[in-house]
């Protein structure tokens, strides 16, 4: 368990500087503790649009790992003098995830997206991670309440559980149940599950190494282009804010 992180406050919101190693290494010390870890993406889009959602924002806050998702958290933390190097990608964690949980044969529920896709994902992920116990899972257009489903998986016993509902629909949820659930690992996943399932393609290594898989995303739906829009506004509102505090800060030093 890091004791030692240090933490960035962005646009009002807590993000951890974390390496997917940290994370690994916290899995079995959580485990012995008995405590539960929520790890939870922290990308422009949750920050620019999370006010909206105070719930959300508790949410974030109470969770155990925020993550550094997206190149533009990194790029206001380096402007900001911050300490965030690295982004920490949903689907990347999901994968790394997927893998320790193979090892060391754990069980998994799986909850959200389209029924078609999460039928996929649960076909793909039982053929690349054989050793892992899938113990239920439930679509994202189940009509069953919010209580139907806590109890689906509490009964199923998984030790992950991966929840793509988007935002900010899996962070409400997540808001108003991680206390009811007790799975050990909950991880709010966005459209992974159509990564997986195949329904959507990740961008290409190009993207990927250069850190322009948002453009990529943005740009190749018509239902995400106006997000293409988001990384901009984001990282002048962040570095705004940041500016804004810097010289009410400074104005309070030179009043002393």
């Amino acid at each position: 368990m890091s004791t030692d992180r240090k933490t960035e406050v962005i646009l009002g919101l807590p993000v951890d500087q974390l390496s997917y190693e940290e994370i690994l290494s916290d899995l079995p010390i959580y485990k012995t503790a008995g405590k539960q870890i929520r790890l939870t993406s922290v990308n422009p889009q949750i920050l620019l649009h999370a006010s909206k959602y105070p719930e959300v924002c508790e949410y974030v806050k109470k969770s155990t790992h925020r993550l550094p998702d997206g190149i533009g958290v990194v790029l206001v933390s380096k402007l900001t003098t911050g300490t965030i190097t690295d982004r920490i990608t949903g689907y990347d964690l999901m994968l790394q995830l997927l893998a320790y949980a193979d090892r060391h044969h754990n069980r998994i529920f799986l909850y959200g997206a389209h029924p078609d896709v999460l039928k996929k994902t649960v076909e793909q992920i039982s053929r690349d991670y054989p050793h892992i116990e899938i113990v239920g899972h439930i679509d994202g257009y189940h009509e069953a309440g919010e209580a139907e489903v806590v109890e689906q998986i509490n009964l199923a016993h998984p030790d992950f559980l991966f929840v793509a509902l988007g935002f900010p629909k899996q962070e409400l949820f997540l808001s108003r149940n991680w206390e009811k659930l007790t799975v050990a690992v909950i991880e709010d996943v966005g459209g992974s599950f159509d990564v997986i399932g195949g329904a959507v393609k990740r961008a290409p290594d190009f993207f990927i190494k250069y850190h322009l898989e948002w453009a990529y995303r943005s740009f190749s739906s018509p239902k995400r282009f106006k997000r293409a829009f988001e990384l901009p506004v984001f990282l002048v509102k962040a570095l705004w804010v940041h500016f804004f505090r810097f010289l009410k800060d400074k104005g309070a030093r030179d009043s002393e």
